[in-house]
């Protein structure tokens, strides 16, 4: 309405002549004298509505997937709590950097572990290194009878290195190996060897590839590549005297055990395939891999099952006191030794310890024509203190302190607790 030149009334006549107007224009348009009522109006509905809608169930899709693995993760963690060492709340730097790590893996037929992780021999023992930056790990095993000295309080005792875990748990485990091959031990897991049936189960089963029939607690493998259910792959991977290559054979078998269930898991590579094994290790395994750094260590190192490749330490026979050995000669301590600091991204070293000294005192021993190999100072085989003389005495105890410093410190750095 126009104030100025427009009454209420006026505007309101010319108000109703223009909707009559229009009325008429539309009955012109559908006919004369239609008596139909006007078009609605045609929607025309705007694109980004459709945009909105999409975005919504986007955004709900991905709430749950958070969701349901923030479930995951919380129960990752839980399961994990008998399994893994008390962290502080801090993730381990290594980890969270993704570093490369090395895990000494011991496998024990004790039964349910306790926390001590102590009492019998291992049966085997498995270098682990896991290299995300090179997207690879690598196993290499340890045969258990290779000679090592051990430093007690009563002197040095002569063992089978699987005797150390009995003399001293993981931590005496993880100090030998680190002196016998001159590299860093970043964790340990001690494992009881039952608990293969249950993780293999857990992944649905593992391929192998079998080099020879032979028939093993009832059940006859077949030559060539076979799918295993937990039960047969226990027996496949612990079968060792029809083996031409004895303990190295069985050594193969299982780290082919093992490289399947990587393979299987990585395949499955979720957080509910992880939470299966855990449920399924329950009390048989136990490590000092701090809690904290579980989630880490599963999203920075997953990367590494792309490549899993084996090897193994090849001992010489030796016959100490009626029993049998595997002598760890120099050239082989520094090859492997190479072969696993290499895997770890570091340099080289020459490595000088014990075991090379008593290597090469000897005077008839070759490992092949002459086996029988003589301890240092006419000592006893597995008698602690046995070929200790007062000079020998203190070298020995100056040795030992110092191993063991050097254990402590890089425990300390490396992981608070170890794994």
């Amino acid at each position: 309405m126009n104030d100025e030149h427009e009454t209420r009334e006026e505007y309101r006549r010319e108000l109703e002549n223009r909707i009559n107007q229009r009325v008429a224009e539309n009955n012109a348009n559908r006919g004369e004298g239609s008596n139909l009522p006007p078009k609605p109006p045609i929607h025309r509905p705007n694109r980004g509505d459709g945009y909105k809608w999409a975005r919504r169930v986007i955004l709900l899709i991905t709430l749950i997937v958070i969701c349901f693995a923030g479930f995951e993760y919380h129960k990752l963690q839980s399961t994990a709590k008998g399994i893994f060492a008390t962290g502080d709340g801090k993730v381990d730097t290594k980890i969270k950097n993704g570093d490369p790590l090395s895990i000494l893996v011991m496998g024990t037929d004790v039964g349910a572990l306790n926390r001590g992780n102590t009492g019998g021999n291992t049966d085997t023992m498995e270098i682990i290194t896991v290299n995300p930056k090179q997207e690879k790990i690598t196993m290499t095993s340890l045969p258990r009878d290779t000679l090592v000295r051990v430093n007690t309080e009563d002197g040095a005792d002569y063992v089978k290195i699987n005797a150390a875990y009995s003399i001293g748990g993981a931590k005496q485990s993880v100090k030998q190996v680190k002196e016998l091959l001159g590299i860093p031990i970043d964790y340990y897991a001690v494992v009881n060897m039952g608990v293969m049936e249950k993780v293999v189960n857990a992944v649905g089963g593992v391929t192998v590839d079998n080099p020879f029939a032979f028939t093993y607690e009832g059940h006859h493998f077949k030559k060539g590549k076979q799918h295993l259910n937990g039960s047969d792959a226990l027996k496949y991977s612990r079968m060792r005297y029809d083996d031409p290559n004895n303990d190295y054979g069985r050594q193969k078998r299982g780290q082919q055990v093992i490289k399947s269930v990587i393979s299987t898991f990585k395949k499955k590579g979720s957080l509910t395939a992880a939470n299966k094994i855990l449920d399924a290790v329950g009390d048989r395994i136990q490590t000092n891999v701090p809690t904290d750094s579980i989630g880490a260590l599963y999203s920075n190192y997953r990367v590494a099952m792309n490549n899993v490749s084996t090897y193994h330490f090849q001992g010489k026979n030796a016959t100490i006191d009626g029993a049998s050995f595997q002598i760890a000669s120099p050239k082989e301590i520094n090859r492997v030794s190479k072969l696993i600091r290499t895997a770890l991204g570091l340099k080289a070293k020459h490595v000088t310890n014990a075991e090379t000294r008593m290597y090469n005192e000897q005077t008839d021993y070759d490992g092949y024509n002459n086996v029988n190999f003589v301890l240092p100072n006419n000592a006893t085989y597995n008698v602690p203190g046995s070929g200790t003389s007062k000079t020998s005495s203190e070298s020995t105890s100056s040795f030992g302190t110092s191993g063991s410093s050097n254990f402590i410190s890089n425990s300390t750095t490396t992981s608070g607790l170890g794994f």
